[in-house]
């Protein structure tokens, strides 16, 4: 890693999106490669930015010495990089286009609305009131240093897509393109299906697209924690690969585990599709020398970036029922009109949790130090691990005391199937180690942010509209009866 404080600025060409790798590539497996020597007696490539300098070694140039790398906030970034974002009208996917864009990238952006049309059909609605994409990219155009292109299209539909990938020749391609929902892939088999269906084929299309036209892209997939589950063992949920050190012990001989994809448990039919993406993945880059990082993320929360608050055009969505809301935003959305906070049983069960600007830190800082050509690696993208009676607890005091609210919290008889208490060690050490993350918010100060903006009047309205969509009704059993309420309480002062 270099030495200089931009974690990236010591990389060379050879992780380089840009560059075009010469002679013939001798694939491996587990994403290893190992090239013949080209005539010269050594591996070349060719930068397709700057083909005045001919064939080079890859090792030769740093990014600090090339000009094309250009100092940002987080570490150096290519010049107008070409940033694919693939579900640019979600609640993580347009905050991203923006930080992307005001950091001088050109991002380009597809998405079928399918989240807009299920939040919808729920009945319904952001609390916050959004634009059209239309609306959005104009302002963000305006405001901005750089572009923002947007084409509605659904990454399915491969006929347009793949085409699409090779004419807008991505750098960086952002998979957001999944239904992100677990409640809503346990309501019935045409909602399963739909997840399944939409998340797994989407990614594995990508893939292929990928391969036919970006073959040196870097690909940034976003996984889920849920991907792990909760080993009840207490064993560390490592970063997605086995370290180097780790062993199997059975019978008096051992093993190595080192490099080995981690075990996985996912939690509903939605972390399934999640784990089906994350091996499609990890195939593609051994099979076809493509690069990705797979992050395996916390449950985000909040709405703020300083992109986010140039304008309420610009306002991503924030969801707070039961299918489509997480459990921070929709405790808070419960406090501001005098709903109990819904808890799942005990309450006791821990999560690991990441504000959204510190997630957008994140990608961003992933888009600016790609993996070598064919490494499949994996982080673990979380600040904090927390209770959901802490959380509860948490928008209750500062609810109470800094907004003359009344908060109560509900524990309700837990429609998921799930270990209420159970130990959660989780190793999450790259993204400060090696891309040089570091956090910009916290907990209670990201609360008072979501409490500021539902508050006012046309937000608190919005949330009165949909009062009832707030209490849990999906069973993962797939029972058709209402949650049990077993203890209402107020929180000590």
């Amino acid at each position: 890693m270099p030495e200089s404080n931009e974690q990236n600025a010591g990389c060379t060409c050879w992780s380089c999106p840009s560059v075009e790798f010469k002679g013939h590539v001798d694939f491996r497996a587990c994403g290893q490669a190992a090239f013949s020597k080209a005539a010269s007696g050594q591996l070349v490539v060719e930068c397709k930015r700057r083909p005045d300098i001919g064939y080079f070694d890859p090792m030769s140039i740093t990014y600090d010495t090339c000009p094309e790398w250009q100092k940002s906030q987080y570490g150096r970034l290519l010049k107008g990089m070409r940033v694919m974002i693939l579900g640019m009208d979600g609640y993580l996917g347009w905050p991203l286009a923006l930080k992307l864009a005001s950091l001088g990238c050109h991002v380009f952006g597809i998405d079928n609305f399918v989240r807009r049309r299920l939040v919808a059909e729920k009945g319904s609605q952001s609390v916050l009131a959004i634009s059209s994409m239309e609306e959005r990219v104009r302002v963000a155009n305006e405001r901005l240093s750089g572009t923002i292109e947007f084409q509605e299209m659904d990454l399915l539909d491969r006929k347009k897509f793949f085409p699409y990938m090779k004419e807008t020749r991505p750098e960086s391609i952002i998979q957001f393109a999944e239904i992100p929902s677990a409640p809503y892939s346990m309501a019935d088999v045409d909602k399963a299906a739909h997840t399944i269906e939409n998340n797994v084929l989407g990614t594995l299309g990508l893939t292929f697209a990928m391969r036919d036209h970006a073959p040196e892209a870097s690909l940034i997939k976003l996984g889920t924690m849920g991907e792990y589950g909760s080993p009840l063992t207490g064993r560390p949920l490592f970063e997605g690969l086995f370290p180097g050190d780790a062993t199997l012990q059975y019978k008096g001989q051992e093993w190595s585990l080192g490099g080995e994809l981690t075990p996985r448990d996912p939690v509903s039919f939605y972390h399934v599709s999640k784990v089906q993406g994350t091996f499609s993945v990890y195939e593609a880059c051994k099979y076809w020398w493509l690069r990705s990082y797979d992050v395996m993320q916390g449950v985000i929360y909040g709405n703020s970036t300083p992109e986010l608050d140039l304008d309420p055009a610009l306002n991503t969505r924030f969801d707070i029922d039961e299918w489509w809301g997480t459990v921070i935003n929709r405790f808070v959305a419960q406090t501001a009109i005098g709903e109990p906070m819904t808890i799942y049983g005990s309450g006791n069960q821990l999560r690991g949790y990441i504000t959204l600007s510190d997630a957008i830190q994140c990608i961003v800082r992933l888009v600016g130090l790609p993996p070598e050509p064919g490494q499949y690696d994996v982080v673990n993208q979380l600040t904090d691990v927390f209770s959901v009676r802490h959380l509860a607890e948490t928008v209750a005091r500062i609810g109470k005391h800094e907004f003359n609210l009344d908060p109560m919290i509900q524990r309700l008889e837990n429609p998921r199937v799930e270990a209420e208490d159970h130990p959660y060690e989780v190793i999450h050490e790259k993204l400060e180690n090696n891309f040089g993350f570091k956090s910009e918010s916290n907990l209670d100060d990201e609360i008072r942010n979501i409490f500021r903006a539902i508050l006012e009047p046309a937000a608190k309205q919005r949330i009165e509209e949909q009062r009832k969509l707030l209490f849990p009704t999906t069973r993962w059993s797939g029972e058709k009866q209402e949650m049990k309420v077993l203890e209402t309480i107020k929180p000590a002062a």
